[in-house]
């Protein structure tokens, strides 16, 4: 797993960075890693025991530039 707090999760992130942290590492059940709306106090050797539930094989970039990555 990836642990990161540096991606500055509100509102879904750095799409770029997500990419890579799910081609790079995997993914984990949100029961194991709830969101909390904060990261003070903790710190990723708290969700060491989380087991992966999925991977990203490949990502693709999507959108103009910087800043154009939408649902849309």
């Amino acid at each position: 797993m990836q642990c990161n707090f540096l991606n500055e999760g509100c509102e879904g992130g750095w799409p770029h960075l997500n990419s890579y942290f799910m081609e790079k590492g995997y993914m984990i059940d949100e029961k194991c890693a709830p969101y909390k709306g904060m990261t003070k106090g903790q710190k990723c050797s708290n969700y060491k025991s989380c087991k992966p539930t999925a991977k990203v094989i490949k990502t693709e970039w999507v959108g103009d530039g910087w800043g154009e990555v939408s649902e849309k």
